[in-house]
């Protein structure tokens, strides 16, 4: 049995903690041992239990960032599981700790490029220098896009060897275990109102400033339209206060973090990303899944995954004003809206949560026999 510790820094339950679950529940349980490492009991603690996954606390005292306490606490649970392979989901000290343990296979999965192109256009030396390092402490990466690979190469300089691509994957499954209808499309909503929804953590990789900018700008057309946005983080007192500057308060909702997302998706006519840096986005995936036509930047493995103007709408990077371009397009097209639900079923069902972790599973075999 193969002994797996896949670690995470946050114990809420976003894209990255979705991926980590996915893989430990589908992974092949005659070959893998999964435990996953967490910085302290939350929500995500629940979502473990809930699905028979092994938690292990490396009691870090906060999240986002590892504490020497947390790294310490990390090697000893290494140790005394005797764990075969390491699976970082977010920063690299997990595998620095992995070598000092001794850990057979140290692996990270690269979440997207967290710079955003004004960042990499200014990256000093030494930042570009400490991302070149840190293959010296992982013995592969593993990118969820070509975009993302060709950018780890160029950018960084890491070797490409190194590096393996594994797509994302839904878990239809288990959206349909929670009573959601998928791969139909929805009725036209009779509400009177055109609800544009966001789903996100608020932060400065989320952008959602850009958003309601785009949003101030629809609104001022298209008197019916709403924007309800979920999620929490440190950037949600600032958008508030945004949103109040713009007189937009009666217009635009903040709902806070919901766990079980995927019926308030399905309420939404159209669902926007304005990300400055993104992966491929989970939501993306479950807006295609749930009917919902989306609209994101043209960022991370967006051109890997999607056709604008077939099965999305791509805007243009950090540009409120394509996104309002955006967003008019779909509100003034329904015959465009239906034809993009259409074809999103169609991209979204090469994607099931299988294939991910079976691909992951016949890397993690192929790595650690070398």
């Amino acid at each position: 049995m193969i002994k797996v510790l896949q670690v995470v820094c946050n114990n809420e339950f976003n894209g990255t903690e979705r991926y980590v679950v996915d893989l430990a529940r589908h992974l092949p349980r005659d070959k893998f041992k999964v435990f996953v490492a967490t910085p302290k009991i939350g929500p995500l603690s629940s979502i473990l239990r809930e699905s028979g996954i092994d938690e292990v606390c490396y009691d870090n005292g906060k999240c986002g960032f590892y504490s020497l306490k947390g790294l310490k606490n990390l090697y000893r649970i290494m140790r005394d599981l005797k764990i075969d392979i390491v699976h970082a989901n977010a920063k690299t000290q997990p595998c620095l700790i992995a070598k000092l343990a001794g850990v057979k296979l140290i692996v990270e999965t690269r979440h997207g490029i967290f710079y955003s192109k004004e960042q990499l256009d200014d990256l000093s030396f030494a930042r570009k220098c400490y991302e070149y390092s840190k293959q010296f402490f992982v013995d592969y990466f593993i990118a969820t896009s070509e975009n993302d690979k060709a950018k780890l190469e160029d950018q960084f300089r890491i070797n490409k060897r190194k590096i393996e691509v594994i797509y994302l994957g839904i878990d239809f499954d288990e959206i349909k275990n929670k009573g959601i209808n998928i791969f139909e499309t929805q009725m036209e909503k009779e509400t009177g109102v055109f609800l544009i929804g966001h789903v996100g953590r608020m932060t400065y990789q989320k952008a959602q400033e850009y958003l309601i900018s785009a949003f101030a700008i629809i609104e001022a057309k298209y008197h019916f339209a709403r924007l309800v946005l979920v999620g929490s983080g440190e950037n949600e007192d600032k958008l508030k206060k945004l949103v109040k500057e713009m007189g937009l308060e009666d217009k635009v909702e903040f709902r806070g973090y919901i766990r079980d997302i995927y019926k308030v998706m399905q309420t939404f006519n159209i669902h926007v990303l304005t990300s400055r840096y993104e992966g491929t986005g989970y939501v993306n995936l479950e807006a295609m899944a749930l009917g919902v036509p989306f609209i994101t930047p043209d960022v991370g493995g967006a051109t890997n995954f999607f056709t604008s103007g077939v099965d999305c709408m791509i805007s243009r990077l950090e540009d409120s004003a394509s996104t309002a371009l955006a967003i008019e397009t779909l509100i003034a097209d329904k015959e465009l809206r239906d034809n993009i639900i259409r074809n999103a079923f169609e991209t979204v069902a090469k994607y099931p949560v299988q294939r991910m972790a079976k691909e992951t599973g016949e890397f993690y075999c192929r790595r650690l026999s070398k």
